[in-house]
């Protein structure tokens, strides 16, 4: 069975629109309530087998996680001004916290978040998440950085492994060898498509004698290029990685599927920076939706035999503050 989207582009820009206008009259504080309007719409308009998907996170929660997180952030700038060294100790602590900021942001999704009335839950112990990044940086540190497309594939299969419905938890083995060959292809791919520009712009640069009105081209032109050489590689590792993350992904009695292409993914990416920038920013609610539309157009869930899954009473509630703390400081903790 494959969720469906039944929300649309014009639906989505009132509310982006309304959310945009709030935030910035409220200098920001809106801005919550705004998070929340959007994730209900989204899950709302997600059916899946004639179902929808809910969010039930308070606004008020995550307020007064962005307010600990901004107050971080400003400790954060103001310490490293006065004192240059202190950023130091701030990044020290900031790796110490990572692990429960890892526990915290999957945490609050995942409980807020529910299908047929069942929560979802990520439960992976700090302890175990602190041993696992330990491992993970050692692992880079040591490689010098080869080892990042194991450090993926680890990194995802752990965190499926422990996210469930109800009680029902999800299982992922995500091979390596695989994403070294995803990481491998993207590198030669930004090769060979930058190498043209780059020699390119040199040339222009050391033969050519532009007039100033157009010399700002030299500059602008070839960064273009560069911008849309990344965008074509991030779409092709990011289809190629969801694709093997879930098509290794499983649970009680259902297995998961997706198809994304990496050319479909790309020409998607590159329209939608195009609308975006050719109209100010007002298509943006039409590249948001065009595009989960199309991942969602490429995913299934096939079940395999009827499994009843059973809600977890266990469940306890989550401070916003963790997933706060991970957004302001833009650190990629998703799937």
């Amino acid at each position: 069975m494959r969720p469906e989207f039944t929300g649309s582009a014009a639906e989505y820009f009132r509310i982006w629109i309304v959310n945009l206008y709030f935030t910035l009259i409220s200098l920001g504080i809106y801005s919550a309530w705004a998070k929340v309007r959007k994730k209900r719409y989204f899950y709302g308009a997600t059916r899946l087998d004639g179902d929808s998907f809910d969010y039930f996170a308070r606004p008020k929660a995550i307020l007064y996680g962005r307010i600990i997180a901004v107050v971080a952030f400003f400790l954060y700038a103001f310490a490293g001004e006065l004192y240059p060294p202190a950023a130091y100790g701030f990044l020290a602590i900031a790796a110490l916290l990572a692990p429960w900021l890892v526990v915290r942001t999957f945490g609050f999704n995942a409980r807020n978040s529910a299908w047929r009335g069942l929560r979802f839950d990520f439960a992976a112990p700090a302890k175990e998440v602190a041993r696992r990044y330990l491992s993970f940086v050692a692992a880079l540190v040591l490689t010098a950085g080869l080892a990042y497309p194991w450090v993926v594939a680890r990194y995802k299969s752990f965190v499926i492994s422990h996210h469930a419905l109800g009680t029902s938890g999800l299982h992922c083995e995500l091979p390596a060898r695989p994403m070294f060959g995803v990481y491998i292809r993207a590198a030669l791919m930004f090769l060979l498509l930058v190498a043209p520009i780059g020699a390119l712009t040199a040339y222009a640069l050391m033969r050519l004698e532009l007039p100033e009105s157009i010399a700002w081209a030299a500059y602008f032109l070839p960064m273009l290029g560069f911008y849309a050489a990344y965008a074509v590689v991030y779409a092709y590792t990011q289809a190629r990685t969801t694709n093997l993350q879930w098509n290794h992904t499983y649970g009680p009695g259902l297995r998961f599927q997706s198809t994304l292409g990496a050319r479909k993914l790309a020409a998607i990416y590159l329209g939608n920076v195009v609308a975006a920038a050719a109209t100010a920013g007002l298509l943006i609610p039409w590249a948001v939706v065009r595009t989960l539309r199309y991942r969602l157009e490429n995913f299934a869930m096939i079940v395999d035999d009827e499994s009843v899954h059973e809600a977890n009473p266990a469940l306890a509630p989550v401070g916003a503050a963790g997933q706060e703390l991970g957004d302001l400081f833009n650190l990629d903790i998703g799937l």
